[in-house]
């Protein structure tokens, strides 16, 4: 950790080996290594990697911005239009790589390959767009306890720039220089993410990441082979559960949905069900739906490290994904290749071009859909699942909400539910972690009890109706009607009174879910109590979202607020305490919410959940229980399993006694769907 390091405020060439005295102890002590440099050569990990070891053995990551280092030639031939800034940059890149693949004798350029097939390493390469140079050299060094080292100064990431060169470097280390360290931080982000003035920041060319990739060795080296990979490697071995719920599903014919709580790692359990049926049957295309796009790239990553092929990401427009898609499945169908895996969204799925694609498989395919009650008739009425000798459905709640025959087609496609992991079960085996709940009342006041019985009765007088415009009339009142709960006026007042009795300077790590349009309500007055605190909407582009995401782990963000967008999919484990202001009846939203706040992350023991429940209280029997039968679910569903639960139901009966609806703090939301369905069935009849 930096904190048992002192660092200089300088070093010198004319007094300091830049690399013993200062990179050596950062790369012994840090996690993450941020670098932009002028130039970056292959070789400079020569010396690196005499550093690496510790670095890696920490599970480190580097992330490298540099100049292409073109030549003279290379600038003419792009001012004068002979060619391609892009293709001149993949050119010098690649003779790059290899004049290193020549000059480097020792196993660096191995190290290299793997780092960059691991994930350890990505690289960025900058130019300016006016002409001139990029030259800035900075870094930012980080350890496990997010404690940062800013340096900035005249050596670039290559071999002669840290060990022959005559260079000088400014270091910023003390509390004192945190504005300066935090200022890095942001310069290097915006950097990564394309957003720096005058400046265009493109990824490897895939050709060189490729080429680069081909260099390793079949084994990783050594210097890999450290705690934390070795960890992971023991992690591919199923644990009890997951052998349980795999061996389930092969039971099954290799058909069915494993219902996992939220948080219960169903991503690597079906990996593992993947590399199980993969080896069995030797040859196989693994396609995997996911509900967005941003869960491409998440799973992405644990299938490189899972399965180790090749994958294909479609996504996006057609364009960017056929082609490729085409050629792989060609080449599988030759025989050319015996497995590779598809990454695509239920958007994507349903395409016509997509499903085509696939019904032309001739071979053994596996399908993997993540969150499987997106599967709908309308969508999938004409995918090709006969194609899929095994087809593995994940999802918490698998049951589609007021849709029985939606379900019951979804099942028919993949499966029964063959394993079932509870949230109980996941808590007592310390998967998930144990939580506080405090519901919090908030009174329905008359005039809104008014005007929610008078859309009650508007419902009432559609519901005969069977016309399209009918309809999407009763879907707008049920809309209307449902956010007169969501958005109670005194609900704010309550959650702000709450608020504002945390200590204020050491809140961190909490999410606060919203009714649509009030966000710029409570982000503003969250804002104005001093606490660092940022909307996540669907305002926020994906780019954004990923570093909203990090400065929310790393603590720089204190609180997000969201509306729906962190419901599925986004991982937020270092989440400690959640404000629910606003939720639907579906259980679905309600379980997924907890999951994500109960995930387990580094220092995190216990997490606590702060519902907001509007009861109408002191109004007549009949009103009291419409809005008691549709809040309190939620209460039975999030209580049952909270440390505090007896408490809980002493403080809510004291309320529910003066109408003698006690009994409704045990339905959970399923319970009270199959008595009003039942109810609605029988009036049906008659």
């Amino acid at each position: 950790m930096f904190d048992s390091l002192t660092f200089k405020l300088q070093y010198r060439s004319s007094h300091d080996n830049l690399f013993e005295h200062f990179y050596k102890p950062c790369l012994n002590n840090a996690i993450k290594y941020d670098r932009a440099s002028g130039y970056f050569t292959s070789e400079s990990l020569k010396l690196l990697a005499e550093g690496l070891d510790v670095f890696l053995f920490n599970g480190g990551q580097i992330r490298i911005v540099a100049n292409p280092n073109l030549s003279q030639e290379d600038i003419e031939a792009i001012e004068k239009g002979h060619a391609a800034r892009e293709s001149v940059i993949e050119r010098r890149l690649l003779k790059e790589i290899e004049l290193s693949y020549k000059t480097i004798e020792d196993d660096t350029l191995n190290v290299l390959s793997w780092l960059i097939y691991r994930g350890q390493l990505d690289i960025k390469i900058a130019f300016t767009t006016n002409g001139s140079i990029y030259h800035e050299k900075f870094g930012i060094f980080t350890d496990q306890n997010n404690n940062s080292i800013a340096f900035s100064g005249s050596a670039n990431e290559t071999y002669n720039g840290l060990s022959q060169n005559f260079e000088k470097i400014d270091v910023y280390s003390n509390k004192q220089d945190k504005h300066r360290i935090d200022n890095a931080i942001v310069d290097f982000e915006k950097l990564w993410a394309n957003e720096t003035n005058e400046l265009k920041v493109i990824n490897l060319p895939e050709t060189i990441r490729k080429k680069m990739i081909e260099y390793k060795s079949s084994v990783p080296p050594l210097a890999l082979k450290n705690k934390e990979l070795e960890a992971n490697e023991r992690r591919i071995e199923p644990r009890k559960y997951q052998k349980e719920a795999i061996n389930s599903w092969k039971t099954a014919g290799y058909k069915g949905i494993l219902e996992m709580a939220t948080g219960t790692g169903k991503t690597i359990t079906s990996l593992l069900a993947a590399k199980d049926f993969n080896e069995t049957v030797k040859t196989c295309v693994t396609v995997i739906v996911v509900p967005f796009q941003h869960l491409v790239n998440q799973w992405e990553k644990d299938i490189n490290f899972i399965l180790g092929t090749d994958v294909v990401k479609c996504m996006g427009s057609q364009s960017s994904w056929i082609n490729k898609a085409k050629e792989m499945v060609q080449e599988y169908n030759l025989g050319l290749i015996d497995q590779f895996v598809v990454v695509t969204t239920y958007k994507t799925a349903t395409s016509s071009h997509f499903k085509n694609l696939f019904r032309k498989l001739n071979n053994s395919a596996m399908l993997i859909t993540d969150e499987c009650h997106y599967i709908t008739f309308k969508g999938f009425k004409d995918f090709p699942f006969e194609k899929f000798k095994a087809r593995l459905g994940l999802s918490a709640t698998p049951d589609r909400w007021w849709d029985e025959e939606g379900t019951s087609y979804m099942k028919k496609s993949i499966g029964e539910v063959v394993y079932e992991y509870t949230l109980d079960q996941a808590i007592s085996n310390e998967k998930l972690t144990k939580y506080d709940y405090y519901p919090h009342l908030v009174e329905f006041n008359e005039s809104e009890m008014l005007e929610y019985n008078k859309i009650t009765q508007q419902i009432i007088n559609h519901l005969n109706k069977d016309d399209i415009d009918t309809k999407e009339k009763l879907e707008g009142l049920f809309r209307k009607r449902s956010n007169l709960i969501n958005k109670a006026r005194n609900k704010i007042k309550v959650f702000l009174q709450d608020f504002k009795t945390e200590d204020l300077d050491k809140i961190s790590h909490t999410l606060v879910y919203c009714a649509p349009g009030d966000i710029e309500m409570i982000v503003k007055s969250i804002s104005d109590l001093g606490v660092k605190v940022s909307k996540f909407n669907s305002d926020v582009n994906n780019k954004d979202r990923e570093k909203l995401l990090t400065m929310f782990e790393q603590a720089q963000i204190q609180v997000l607020v969201a509306i729906k967008c962190l419901d599925e999919g986004v991982d937020v484990p270092a989440t400690k305490t959640a404000y629910f202001l606003a939720s639907t009846s579906n259980p679905r939203e309600l379980v997924q919410r907890r999951g994500r706040i109960l995930r387990n992350h580094k220092g995190k023991s216990f997490a606590v959940i702060h519902d907001y429940i509007v009861l109408p209280i002191g109004l007549t029997y009949d009103d009291f229980y419409k809005i008691a039968v549709k809040e309190l679910p939620r209460f039975s569903e999030f209580n049952d399993s909270a440390i505090n639960t007896t408490q809980n139901k002493i403080e809510m009966s004291k309320v529910l006694e003066d109408y003698n609806l006690t009994h409704l703090m045990y339905k959970k939301p399923w319970d009270v769907y199959k008595e009003t369905k039942e109810l609605y069935d029988n009036d049906s009849i008659k």
